[in-house]
């Protein structure tokens, strides 16, 4: 009897230090699965953030580079107004080239 007794008290020691083990293994891998999925989910929201700031400087960057075409475009024309109103044979006189090189 004391030899069953004492088998059966081994056992449910054995048994219990090998739940516990198997018991804080499933623990620790919990809050790992845990402080990982928390890391995911700041890493997307750094992602959106950034996603974010890009979209805006795009933006931003696509409404100058309009502003430049457009400025661009006009310079183009008002070249072309002044050089359409010149004659072929237009001849600049003398005394025109000193007269603009002192303003």
């Amino acid at each position: 009897m004391l030899i069953i007794l004492a088998a059966v008290s081994g056992g449910f020691f054995v048994w219990h230090k090998a739940d516990r083990s198997n018991a804080v293994r499933a623990a620790r891998e919990g809050y790992v699965r845990q402080i990982e999925l928390i890391a995911a989910q700041k890493q997307l929201e750094v992602l959106a953030h950034r996603q974010a700031i890009a979209d805006t400087a795009r933006r931003q960057l696509h409404t100058e580079i309009e502003k430049a075409l457009a400025e661009a475009e006009a310079a183009e024309q008002e070249l072309e107004h002044y050089v359409s109103t010149v004659e072929d044979n237009c001849v600049v006189k003398p005394g025109l080239a000193e007269r603009l090189r002192n303003r």
